[in-house]
């Protein structure tokens, strides 16, 4: 009997949930200088089912991965703007875009609530501005604004600039980069081990081997696996000066190239990898791995060690990492 109590209690929890992000949805509607996006809107997590809301139905609704390209289907979805690519729901994207289904997905997490720090200045996420603009919609919310059910409400009214629309071809190659990203982590880890531990050098020279040649086919893969999409990359290898072969300078080019998002400025990218003024860095939120990646390109390309330059040395490698970029974002621009 108390676990029937207990189901029933929440199915009305969930009901009620609906409703309340229902009642959101219509505060929002009121607002007119908000931007819609026109299809479903998509909350995505990698151990529970995703939460789909389809404003023209007033919809919403929990699936599971695996049933959401029929779930869309059945409710002639056309568009899709996801929360966040994530190695369990690329596979899931893969089909609908292969379907015909045009996907768009957030690129950047803080556009829904903003940064977990207080700040000054202009908000930097949704609920943010709404908050400071038009805190009567929220109103009843606040507490909870959070849940995944308001979530895919609020993406419908994300800015069009943190949006992105993935292709079959960049998701291919994302998977390729993931596993790269791995390969070149689990040597790094490797190496941290050895340090701490009591082996002999030549069992140290063997386990080195064996992941420098993991991380050598995992880094093949992802050039070739870029090349098949991308054909006339060499070309944007030829514009870097590395079109000697050379495969772990090519597979950091490739990394970069995949970060870099051709659809915005080129100045949103250069934030993108922490390269603004040294007056504008105070609360710059970049991506971690693409900066590590730029930095060991640039690095390769100059044939310098990073840890060792000097005061004017460092400023020198910014502009050329500004450059790196620049070249990078004009092929993209150009023909991916």
């Amino acid at each position: 009997m108390i676990g029937m109590i207990g189901e029933a209690n929440q199915e009305h929890l969930d009901w009620k949930l609906k409703e309340k992000a229902l009642e959101l949805f219509r505060r929002l509607e009121q607002i007119s200088e908000l931007p819609r996006f026109d299809g479903a809107c998509v909350d995505f997590h990698q151990k529970r089912p995703a939460m789909v809301f389809i404003a023209e139905k007033e919809l919403i609704s929990q699936v599971e991965n695996g049933e959401l390209p029929k779930f869309l289907k059945d409710n002639d979805v056309k568009r899709v703007l996801v929360d966040a690519l994530w190695p369990s729901n690329v596979g899931i994207l893969k089909q609908l875009v292969e379907s015909g289904v045009e996907v768009w997905v957030l690129t950047r997490p803080s556009a829904l609530h903003g940064w977990r720090k207080k700040h000054e200045g202009k908000p930097k996420g949704l609920v943010e501005w709404l908050e400071r603009h038009h805190p009567q919609v929220l109103k009843g919310f606040k507490t909870e604004i959070k849940n995944d059910v308001y979530d895919a409400v609020l993406l419908r009214y994300v800015k069009p600039k943190y949006q992105r629309r993935l292709t079959k071809e960049h998701l291919r190659c994302w998977v390729s980069m993931l596993l790269y990203r791995y390969a070149r982590r689990s040597r790094q880890g490797l190496l941290q081990q050895l340090d701490a531990l009591p082996v002999s050098e030549d069992e140290r020279s063997l386990r080195i081997e064996m992941v420098e040649d993991y991380l050598m086919m995992e880094a093949t893969n992802f050039i070739q696996t870029i090349k098949s999409c991308y054909p006339k990359i060499c070309e944007m290898f030829k514009d870097l000066g590395i079109d000697d072969g050379d495969v772990v300078t090519q597979a950091f080019a490739c990394d970069v190239f995949m970060e870099i998002d051709e659809t915005r400025s080129l100045t949103e990218n250069y934030r993108k990898f922490g390269l603004v003024p040294e007056k504008d860095r105070e609360g710059l939120i970049y991506d971690g791995a693409a900066k590590h990646s730029l930095v060991q390109l640039t690095a390769r390309r100059l044939g310098v060690n990073p840890r060792y330059l000097i005061t004017d040395e460092k400023r020198a490698f910014v502009e050329e990492q500004k450059t790196t970029v620049e070249v990078i974002y004009k092929w993209k621009r150009k023909w991916a």
